[in-house]
């Protein structure tokens, strides 16, 4: 089944907008195809690395600093039952005036009782 519209389309245009200075982290990046969109740097976190522009790694511990990050992205990719963690470790790398920016099934976030 086709999306309506391809979430990751509107995540690079969201970025585009920001300064070309922002330092972005994507999570759970996939292909890491917003690094390729963008003219701000990006650092492509996923469990797996399908290429060179993706750091493998658990996305509740990224190599970032604290505090280091502009924008943080989450496109599809808060899955499972430790998607908080996930969360908690974007609040970290993000600067105080920081954004997050996140497309996501809200199915996935329903009740199911």
């Amino acid at each position: 089944k086709k999306w309506p519209r391809n979430p990751l389309d509107d995540m690079i245009r969201m970025v585009k907008k920001e300064p070309i200075s922002c330092m972005v982290a994507d999570f759970g990046c996939g292909e890491a195809r917003l690094a390729t969109e963008v003219k701000q740097r990006v650092h492509s976190f996923d469990l797996v690395a399908v290429n060179e522009n993706v750091t493998a790694c658990d996305m509740k511990h990224t190599p970032l600093q604290s505090d280091s990050v502009d924008i943080a992205v989450f496109c599809l990719s808060l899955m499972g039952i430790d998607y908080p963690d996930f969360l908690a470790e974007a609040r970290r790398i993000l600067k105080p005036s920081g954004k997050l920016f996140i497309a996501e099934v809200l199915s996935r976030f329903e009740d199911k009782a």
